[in-house]
């Protein structure tokens, strides 16, 4: 898949639960509330990236490049985080819980706030 299909399918509110989309260049995109269960996005690079309200749930965020993503109250409950880079995202009203962040870059010169659930 490529990112004009992910961004395409998002617009169009389908799902992209449990998809392959590891190593894509996904930066700038709109996915705001896109269905991203289970995703494999290992090492994909979501710099700028727009993920508010995004399900990420149990997604493999692996070594994902998330600078200054936009990931107001998204659902990261479960995902995985090793190694990936946070810094500079936004992370308000984002909902974590059992959230494996080993090795994870989340450096922030703002305030955050997140929802332990």
């Amino acid at each position: 898949m490529d990112p004009a299909t992910v961004e395409r399918a998002v617009r169009e509110g389908r799902s992209l639960a449990g998809e392959d989309l590891s190593g894509l260049d996904l930066s700038g995109l709109d996915l705001s509330g896109a269905d991203l269960r289970g995703a494999n996005l290992r090492g994909a690079v979501l710099i700028r990236a727009r993920l508010v309200g995004a399900d990420l749930r149990d997604a493999d965020l692996r070594e994902a490049d998330l600078r200054y993503a936009d990931l107001r109250d998204a659902d990261l409950r479960g995902a995985k985080l090793h190694r990936a880079n946070l810094s500079g995202s936004i992370r308000i009203g984002a909902k974590v819980r059992k959230w494996a962040l080993k090795k994870a870059w989340i450096a922030s010169p703002d305030p955050v706030s997140v929802h332990e659930l």
